[in-house]
């Protein structure tokens, strides 16, 4: 039997063909781009990339504190009696719990500084604000393969994906439960610095709490002082991390009859901002009364506004923790005005 010629109606089947081909494309183009996208998490944390939970995370941080208060408290002994007994087994105990009965063998200047600063007031005010972005796209075009590039019909798909996620919360002590806790394990040298995510490793509290005890005593150990100060220092670390990949799939040619082979490509991007902020408030007043400025100022702002954080806990233990929790809240304040009014 003799073989149909290649007429104009087998060019256009042939056509058809490749047409079906390319919305076979399509159909399969859109999927892959989501699989490309499956990297964006559904409830971004900070322990996606930090590799620390949020508990462990808070630990660090006030093992670091406990350790500053510790350095400084045996700095001031040493600049008042160096020779004094107690120095070493408190050298020794860096770290670890330090017991109540240590107020009790110091002397009566020694006791008095000390009592005192172990009842500051410490708060910690949490923020971690991540946000994740990923995009896909992809490209083909089969019918330019199978007519040698004659002709041609591109077909293209993209896919966009946002998560953010805000953590916020607030942890509270005094110095006296920082140093007396049990339960707080801690080891004699803090973590050491992490330049891709600090908020993970040291901070710098011991230069903080240094420069409030310091601010607070116009001689070394004056228990006379009449004023004290409530201190605060809002750190923000902010990592932004960014990739991307461009694969290429080129379909070998099938003998002469097919030309040169066509490009098929797909590209996948994503990136992640991290922004971790901490508010540290050290206070050894007691909670101001009268707020009347700074609270009618905020509530032109920030409708609702009553003044004190209702992240706080509940069983505040001193007036000088609670006043550490407000010079937290009102750090926030200040920053979020800042900006309202520029």
């Amino acid at each position: 039997m003799r073989s149909i010629s290649h007429g104009p109606w087998d060019r256009a089947l042939s056509h058809f063909r490749g047409i079906r081909c390319d919305i076979q494309a399509a159909r399969w183009l859109v999927p892959m781009v989501a699989v490309l996208s499956t990297g964006c998490s559904i409830h971004p944390l900070q322990q996606d990339v930090t590799g620390v939970p949020t508990p462990d995370l808070v630990q660090y941080i006030r093992c670091e504190t406990r350790l500053a208060i510790q350095d400084k408290a045996i700095d001031l002994l040493v600049q008042e009696n160096a020779s004094n007994p107690l120095l070493d087994e408190l050298k020794a105990g860096r770290g670890k719990p330090w017991d109540h009965s240590v107020s009790v063998r110091l002397n009566a200047n020694e006791r008095t500084i000390y009592d005192r600063y172990t009842q500051t007031g410490i708060a910690f005010d949490f923020s971690f604000d991540i946000t994740e972005e990923n995009t896909g796209s992809g490209a083909a075009d089969p019918i330019k393969l199978i007519t040698n590039g004659a002709a041609g019909l591109g077909l293209s798909a993209s896919a966009d994906f946002r998560r953010e996620n805000l953590r916020h919360f607030i942890v509270s002590d005094t110095a006296q439960d920082l140093l007396e806790n049990k339960q707080l394990v801690c080891g004699p040298d803090s973590r050491s610095s992490n330049y891709v995510y600090p908020i993970t490793g040291k901070i710098g509290i011991e230069e903080l709490v240094s420069t409030f005890f310091e601010l607070n005593e116009i001689k070394s150990l004056a228990p006379d002082k009449a004023t004290s100060t409530v201190f605060a220092d809002t750190l923000t670390f902010t990592t932004t991390l960014t990739g991307s990949a461009s694969p290429h799939v080129i379909v070998a040619p099938t003998g002469n009859r097919w030309g040169l082979a066509s490009l098929a490509d797909v590209t996948a991007s994503g990136s992640r901002l991290d922004k971790h902020a901490l508010i540290i408030g050290l206070s050894l007043d007691v909670p101001k009364r009268a707020m009347a400025r700074p609270v009618a100022a905020a509530a032109a702002v920030v409708p609702g506004y009553v003044g004190r954080s209702a992240l706080q806990k509940g069983d505040v233990r001193s007036l000088a923790e609670q006043s550490a929790l407000d010079a937290v809240t009102q750090a926030r304040l200040d920053a979020y005005l800042d900006r309202a009014v520029r």
